[in-house]
């Protein structure tokens, strides 16, 4: 019985550093996701003011090709 008993606290013990184990590395990983969901959300931002400044330069050459369209005035 004494045996038995001295296994059994064994692997509780065991299981006890195994769960400690497994919270730090989700503690890590969570971490982790946070720094990059950070990271993505700068990135969304650059991406739509970059989209922001691709649409204002295209806007401005489809003016700037209407008026290069247009027939140069007539000379006296």
């Amino acid at each position: 019985m004494k045996v038995f008993k001295i296994a059994m606290e064994t692997r509780l013990e065991n299981l006890e550093v195994l769960s400690m184990e497994q919270e730090n590395t989700i503690e890590i990983l969570n971490r982790e996701v946070r720094r990059q969901q950070l990271q993505i959300s700068a990135l969304e931002q650059q991406l739509e003011l970059l989209k922001t400044q691709i649409a204002s330069i295209n806007k401005e050459e489809q003016v700037t090709a209407h008026i290069e369209d247009e027939a140069p005035p007539p000379h006296y």
